[in-house]
Parts: C-alpha cells; sequence; structure tokens
C-alpha cells in the first residue's frame, strides 16, 4: 500500500538515538578507562614546585607531606575537616609537617570547590607549576577541573594508590569499577555543566 520514500528512515527516530547514545557512553568509558594513569613513578618534586592535595585518603596527605619534605615549595590540603587541625593530620599520617609551609582548606566541599580554592592559593603564591596529589581513580576528573580553574598553570600529575583500591589489576575488583564509573559520570556531568 505506502511505500517507503527513499532516504527516510526505517523505523522509528527514538531508538536509534537511543542506541548512538549509549554506544557513546561506553566508548567514552573505554577512552576514560584507557586514560587512567599507569604505574610509571611521577618525576621527583621540583624545588618551586606548589603541592596540592584534595582530601579523600591518608595516603593523599602522605604523599603531600613527603612531597614537601623532598623539596616542594608549599604544601595545600583542600577540602579538610573543619574540626581538623595540621597537629591531627601529622598523628594520623605518623608525620611532622612544617606549619610554615602547610596551609589547610576548610571551604571546599567537593572537587569543583578543592579547585576554586586552590587557584586562589595558586595566585597568592605565584606558582608556576603544581603537582596535583589524588587517588587515581580521582585523577582525570581532578585535573580537568583544576586546568579550567587554573589554565595558565602547568598541573603535574601524581596519582596514588592505597591498600583498599590499588592500581594494579583493578579492572578485576568489582568496587574499583563501580568507582571508576562512578568518577567517569561525575567527569560527563563536569563537562556539561
Amino acid at each position: 500500500m505506502f511505500r517507503r520514500r527513499h532516504g527516510q528512515p526505517s523505523g522509528p527516530l527514538m531508538p536509534k538515538l537511543l542506541k548512538l547514545v549509549v554506544a557513546l557512553w561506553f566508548i567514552g568509558l573505554a577512552v576514560f578507562v584507557f586514560k587512567l594513569p599507569g604505574s610509571d613513578a611521577p618525576p621527583p618534586v621540583a624545588s618551586g614546585e606548589g603541592i596540592i592535595v584534595p582530601t579523600g585518603g591518608g595516603e593523599r596527605v602522605v604523599t603531600g607531606f613527603k612531597l614537601l619534605s623532598d623539596g616542594g615549595k608549599r604544601l595545600l590540603i583542600t577540602g579538610v575537616h573543619p574540626d581538623t587541625t595540621l597537629d591531627a593530620l601529622g598523628e594520623l599520617t605518623g608525620t611532622k609537617p612544617d606549619p610554615c609551609c602547610v596551609d589547610l582548606d576548610y571551604t571546599a566541599r567537593d572537587t569543583i570547590g578543592n579547585a576554586a580554592y586552590a587557584a586562589e592559593w595558586v595566585g597568592e603564591h605565584g606558582f608556576q607549576t603544581v603537582r596535583l596529589v589524588t587517588s587515581w581513580y580521582h585523577m582525570p576528573r581532578s585535573v580537568e577541573l583544576f586546568r579550567r580553574a587554573m589554565p595558565d598553570v602547568t598541573i603535574v600529575e601524581h596519582p596514588v594508590s592505597s591498600q583498599e583500591m590499588p592500581r594494579e589489576g583493578w579492572w578485576k575488583n568489582p568496587e574499583a569499577w563501580q568507582l571508576v564509573v562512578g568518577e567517569y559520570i561525575k567527569l560527563l556531568w563536569a563537562w556539561v555543566a
């Protein structure tokens, strides 16, 4: 009876669009996974570098203190709980941080807030290069947000791993997959927002 005109879609358009969106989502996830930091060691800290540690794991803070003692110029720990002191962080990590060179930010509540506060801190101290210390699975989104907040600053990635969530062989761990997919979704949201 009715023939399909040449060039018209053969079926409803919405299912095809949905399939395309799902395919693009999975392709994006594959790219995200491919870009996760490897196990290569980051370069040694330079004497003029600022060090930025968004809170979220003791291993981040321990690494920040170590980088400061290895020659970093100044350390910012951003997103600190209002009741936490530098002495408490030292006790928690088993270190003796020098209060002259450590700044604590109590205002940031998320990674966007961490990046915004860090940008002010970087401007105040005149850093050209900063080292971003965060968990390996958190690094892609953090770098995106920090680069957006301070586009003229060189950001050296310093991913850290924990015993609970090691980088090596993470793809065998369902909890690691949950973290990675969650970070991917948050990254997509950050791009949209």
